[in-house]
């Protein structure tokens, strides 16, 4: 018995096929992927410290001493930035996603370089 004959058709439409699922599951995930996170910023102010005791005293001694010396205490600023929103394309530099993907594909580096997805993938890190 010799080789089964299969139809050029059917083997066509089997290739396009696998083809067109291969396109649209790559398009969505590239669609999910190019959602850009968020830094979350948060400022908090403080009243401002007046100085105590000594400190207090010098403070005065050097501006009763000089002209044109005025002490004005300013608000203490706390930044709180919380970057775990961030997309790891954008913690690697990168404004959009499709150029992140473009300069992947350009260098011919492969899964879009996982040098950095370590710190988002922690419990999946094996460790010995």
């Amino acid at each position: 018995m010799g080789k089964k004959e299969r139809s050029n058709i059917v083997r066509i439409g089997k290739a396009i096929r696998a083809n067109k699922k291969k396109f649209t599951t790559t398009l969505k995930n590239c669609s999910r992927e190019s959602i850009p996170g968020e830094l979350i910023t948060i400022v908090r102010e403080y009243p401002a410290v007046v100085p105590t005791g000594s400190e207090f005293e010098l403070l005065q001694d050097v501006l009763s001493s000089t002209d044109n010396v005025y002490y004005k205490p300013r608000r203490r600023r706390e930044y709180q930035i919380d970057s775990s929103q961030l997309r790891s394309w954008q913690v690697k530099g990168w404004e959009h996603y499709a150029d992140f993907v473009g300069y992947c594909q350009t260098w011919g580096l492969s899964h879009h370089t996982q040098d950095l997805d370590f710190i988002f993938n922690d419990e999946k890190e094996i460790h010995d």
